[in-house]
């Protein structure tokens, strides 16, 4: 399944980045920092990346979700991944990433840690 990423704009701010199909190295991933980098240069502090419809992720896509995270989180923002997968999670615990970046079983989890200042 190719990797996909749809943008929505809550009434609160918050943005959601709905991610789906595979996450592998190459140009999808390089869209995904990019669009990142254009929401932080807008001065957009919550974001949510849902990855409940991603079915596989590689080690170029774990570096990609932390430089988003750490690119969020150096410009005064927060980040938040919501409904990752068991098998994403598998893949998160055993690298240790599910340390460092900031996981919620839904999407309005962490919308609504967004909104209260998580």
């Amino acid at each position: 399944m190719p990797f996909d990423v749809v943008r929505t704009t809550l009434d609160s701010g918050v943005i959601v980045l709905a991610l789906s199909g595979s996450m592998t190295m190459g140009n999808q991933l390089l869209e995904l920092e990019r669009v990142v980098k254009e929401l932080i240069t807008g001065n957009q502090k919550g974001i949510v990346v849902d990855m409940s419809k991603v079915s596989y992720l590689d080690s170029s896509a774990i570096g990609a979700l932390v430089a988003c995270h750490s690119n969020m989180k150096n410009s005064g923002g927060q980040l938040r991944l919501a409904g990752v997968t068991p098998r994403v999670s598998t893949v998160f615990k055993m690298t240790g990433v599910d340390k460092v970046l900031s996981l919620d079983p839904t999407r309005e989890d962490s919308v609504s840690a967004l909104s209260a200042g998580a």
